[in-house]
């Protein structure tokens, strides 16, 4: 899968690259690659692919496909593939052939899963940088974060729906990053700041339970649904695409440190090393580099076709806007550079990106 990060040497790849072609600037680039690693064989080993010539090194940032609470594998129940969360850890019998299982997604969290590597390599330093997020201002505004199981289930899934709807069904106002939104760490602790700058977080919906819709979170999240109210596996689409979006913005956005939280500036986090990094408008206008895997394809469960079209959307509007939150250097280059771990999975994703900005050129010249 290609939100998967694994441990091997291979040198990443580039597959394909696409540039603005409007004289605006920043200019503006979607890079696809291909690493057998996001995390430990991407980000800042790529810096040299860089047209610039600013003697300043950009910052790079990784998307991570993080939960509502930023604690990866800790104190974050398992759940199956694909969820939903339920609400009590599962004991060592509770499965017949995995036997016992504690780790974030059901997964090995050191090889399969982006977040759980993450802090694997972080380390207390980088959970402690998670830990000081505070609420987001959002939270409110959700019922919940996942949807329960159909009441339809037979009468031998009956308690795991109760046990599954206690949790999800109260509104939760410290959760630090809901379903849809994206928010700002540094890179701190053990591997991690040797290839990143800065850590993007950001929470896909599960496919088939994404979180119950209030009006305001579709008008905070600019989501319309339309006719398709009804429809979660569209909701869970739109709700991936707001991730893009989002974490786009806090990246590039003029006002991306409001929901930018490694602003710890104090003598205790200053003396523990902890938020180093803080994004303002004057780093804003440097080269800037955002690596993104696949989200949603992974612990999620999109169907990688809905992944890659995702992708393909958000990343070609960002690069074909011209947004005026956008403020940089005349000299700054923005680049979105996805890591993907297989190959065909970068070739459909380069042809997607080409084939809309070949349409977008196309009803432009009619």
């Amino acid at each position: 899968m290609v939100s998967k990060a694994w441990y091997k040497s291979a040198a990443p790849r580039l597959i394909g690259k696409f540039t603005n072609s409007s004289s605006s600037s920043p200019r503006k680039a979607v890079e696809i690659w291909t690493t057998t690693c996001i995390l430990t064989n991407f980000g800042k080993q790529c810096r040299h692919n860089f047209e610039n010539s600013n003697k300043q090194q950009p910052v790079v940032t990784l998307i991570n496909p993080a939960n509502p609470n930023l604690s990866g594998p800790n104190a974050f129940p398992y759940f199956p593939r694909g969820g939903p969360q339920p609400k009590v850890q599962p004991n060592r019998h509770a499965h017949h052939i995995m036997g016992y299982v504690s780790q974030w997604g059901g997964m090995d969290v050191g090889s399969e899963s982006i977040d759980g590597l993450l802090h694997q390599l972080g380390g207390l330093r980088f959970r402690a940088e998670c830990n000081l997020v505070p609420p987001h201002p959002w939270a409110h505004a959700y019922l919940n974060q996942q949807r329960p199981k159909s009441t339809a289930n037979n009468d031998q899934n009956t308690k795991d729906t109760v046990e599954v709807s206690n949790i999800v069904n109260s509104p939760n106002p410290k959760t630090k990053c809901p379903v849809g939104t994206a928010v700002s760490t540094a890179a701190v602790g053990g591997e991690i700041q040797s290839h990143y700058d800065r850590i993007i977080h950001t929470v896909p919906p599960f496919y088939n339970y994404p979180p119950s819709m209030t009006e305001e979170v579709k008008r905070l999240l600019g989501i319309e649904i339309g006719e398709h109210e009804e429809d979660l596996h569209q909701l869970s689409k739109e709700l991936l695409r707001s991730c893009y979006r989002q974490s786009f913005h806090v990246a590039f956005g003029s006002n991306s440190n409001d929901q930018s939280f490694s602003l710890l500036n104090n003598p205790i986090t200053s003396f523990l090393g902890m938020g180093k990094y803080r994004h303002n408008n004057q780093q804003s206008r440097h080269s800037q580099k955002i690596t993104v895997p696949l989200l949603g394809a992974g612990c999620r469960d999109f169907p990688k076709d809905v992944a890659l079209e995702v992708a393909a959307l958000e990343s070609a509007s960002w690069l074909l806007s011209e947004s005026k939150e956008e403020v940089h250097a005349t000299e700054a280059e923005l680049v979105v550079a996805f890591g993907l771990l297989e190959s065909e999975d970068a070739d459909a994703l380069a042809n997607s990106i080409e084939e809309i900005i070949q349409l977008r050129d196309a009803a432009t010249t009619d």
